[in-house]
């Protein structure tokens, strides 16, 4: 069997990215061969993936400004049934490719915020929308042109919006050298809902996403936890620093962790993770605190090395749909501080392999540090075995067989 997995893109390295490559070489250890087809593709994102698996990149370097509507277009543009025997895809907008590219399965990491109630007032906007790929250069354009070129700029954007929202019209962008780059000949980008429509089976990463799937499309979705390599963590004894694992950005509640060291002189924690948010970082940095350090993305020895010697780990995303830096703490041996809430819930236990806080706030975060800081002092190796026995529910070896099993199921 060739297989093809299609992934929104590999420009940022995250748990999605992770799960991908770990995917594509379980795949390929078992016979089954595996590509990766993907927007694009960075510097960072390559220190964490397999140096056997095979990676594709669809972008067109021609095209100045990339967003999510442009990989849409590129994605469904695909026609790859003749190059592989089946297809999984990993994310939103390499769901466009759906329709042209089957049989398939979806691996669902998340679910996208709830479209606005369609009706005709709805309908009406829509039409009058201008589509994301300009919506950012809108109001700049206008107030340089307006007063200028006023009758101009009203052709200007009733030209553009022709071009990107007609649903019969080809979609074109044009370069520097007004060159029209034709990216796509789909009559018009799908919604979220319709590409589904072109997706045979639903695997998700854990009961979290599969009951939004459920509430949101009326989809039934087989929970396949994510891999972690168990086998690659070792336990060491700690040394004096905590570990955070996680992207960069707003939903992650990295102040948190910040605000509760920099009330704690005396610990050190070490923030791992793309700088996806530069705004988000600028804002931590300027707590100015030598004992929080931003390592940005580090190589995948250097991550077990640390895991393996810190004191814990701390992880405060809003609602995680499933969060693999966490498992791999666990399987390090490592206790987690996570909040009581999305797939935290079904990977820590309480005051076994780590604290889960209801409502979490700094205050709380220094809390449960001193409460493992006593414990670990009185028992260096009180979290260990728990950790790693409840790490091993989320093997590696269990979801590339899960996901093998869920390829050869008959509809």
């Amino acid at each position: 069997m060739k297989l093809a997995i299609l992934h929104d893109d590999f420009s940022i390295s995250g748990g999605g990215e992770k799960l991908v490559a770990l995917l594509a070489k379980g795949l390929r250890e078992k016979g089954i061969k595996t590509d990766i087809i993907t927007f694009d593709i960075s510097e960072d994102t390559k220190k964490i993936i397999p140096k056997e698996v095979k990676i594709e990149t669809i972008i067109d370097k021609k095209i100045r400004y990339c967003n999510d509507a442009i990989k849409r277009c590129l994605f469904s543009g695909l026609h790859l049934a003749d190059k592989y025997d089946f297809f999984i895809f990993s994310g939103h907008a390499s769901l466009s490719a759906a329709e042209n590219n089957k049989p398939n399965i979806l691996y669902a990491h998340n679910v996208l915020e709830p479209e606005p109630v369609a009706g005709p007032k709805r309908e009406r906007a829509r039409q009058e929308e201008i589509p994301a790929i300009f919506s950012r250069f809108r109001d700049l354009a206008v107030r340089l042109l307006k007063k200028a070129l006023p009758y101009r700029v009203v052709n200007i954007m009733k030209w553009l919006r022709f071009l990107l929202t007609n649903r019969s019209n080809k979609i074109l962008i044009k370069n520097k050298k007004k060159k029209s780059i034709l990216l796509s000949h789909v009559k018009h980008i799908k919604t979220e809902r319709q590409n589904l429509n072109d997706i045979a089976k639903i695997m998700t990463n854990s009961d979290n996403v599969k009951n939004k799937i459920k509430n949101r499309y009326n989809r039934e979705a087989t929970v396949v936890y994510p891999p972690i390599e168990t086998s690659k963590f070792k336990y060491k004894k700690h040394k004096d620093y905590w570990i955070s694992v996680s992207r960069i950005v707003p939903l992650k509640r990295i102040e948190l962790q910040v605000k509760a060291f920099f009330r704690l002189p005396g610990e050190k924690l070490y923030i791992i993770g793309h700088h996806e948010n530069r705004e988000s970082v600028r804002a931590l940095k300027k707590i100015k605190t030598p004992n929080i350090i931003f390592l940005g993305t580090i190589s995948e020895e250097e991550l077990i090395r640390r895991l393996s010697e810190c004191k814990g780990f701390i992880f405060t995303a809003k609602d995680e749909d499933f969060g693999m830096s966490p498992v791999e703490a666990m399987a390090s041996g490592k206790p987690v501080i996570a909040p009581n809430e999305g797939g935290c819930k079904e990977t820590i236990v309480n005051n076994e392999t780590g604290v889960l806080i209801d409502d979490i706030n700094p205050d709380k975060i220094i809390h449960a540090i001193r409460k493992i800081n006593k414990e670990l002092k009185q028992n260096p190796d009180k979290y260990r075995d728990a950790c790693v026995e409840q790490a091993k529910k989320f093997d590696i070896e269990i979801f590339i067989n899960s996901v093998i099993g869920e390829i050869g199921k008959k509809e």
